[in-house]
């Protein structure tokens, strides 16, 4: 199965699938009613229909039946460098496949696809963050590990603000 644009029917499914990301990686995506799946209903719909630098792949049904993976690219801007002279560079993030699906292909094929298109775009540098689970997928697309190791910064609780 060839994996094919999204399309807003299938934006419950995705937030499925990125509940079963999170699930995967440790972090209790919780009830059906959390905060954040209304959040990631209105992130995923106007990425679908009013962004031309983000692109989101599904492998499964016709739109609103269920899928079995999903993954999404977008351009990313930086500082120009010898290397990307116009500073772009391709992202990719959300490759997921639903836990009865793994071991057929269908991340690597979205995986590929997503590369192409950001090649077709004139970006050379494609960046991810992997989780255990993802590296071989990656490690088999040609993905080597980073030239600087990445940090993160959190600030107060997302769910309370800033501290004071």
């Amino acid at each position: 199965m060839q994996p094919r644009p999204a399309e807003v029917a299938d934006i419950p499914e995705l937030i499925r699938l990125r509940a079963v990301a999170l699930d995967s990686l440790g972090t209790d995506p919780g009830p059906g009613d959390a905060p954040w799946r209304k959040a990631a209903d209105g992130w995923f719909r106007e990425r679908l229909t009013g962004r031309s630098d983000m692109y989101c792949l599904v492998v499964g049904g016709a739109p609103g039946e269920p899928l079995l993976a999903a993954g999404m690219a977008w351009v990313t801007y930086h500082l120009p460098n010898p290397r990307q002279p116009d500073g772009r560079r391709g992202y990719l993030d959300g490759i997921v496949t639903d836990t009865a699906a793994r071991g057929r292909g269908h991340g690597r094929r979205i995986v590929d696809a997503l590369v192409d298109r950001i090649g077709d775009l004139g970006i050379h540098h494609v960046q991810l963050h992997a989780s255990a689970d993802g590296e071989p997928v990656y490690r088999a697309a040609g993905f080597t590990a980073g030239r600087y190791p990445g940090m993160d910064l959190f600030i107060g609780d997302p769910l309370t603000g800033p501290e004071s």
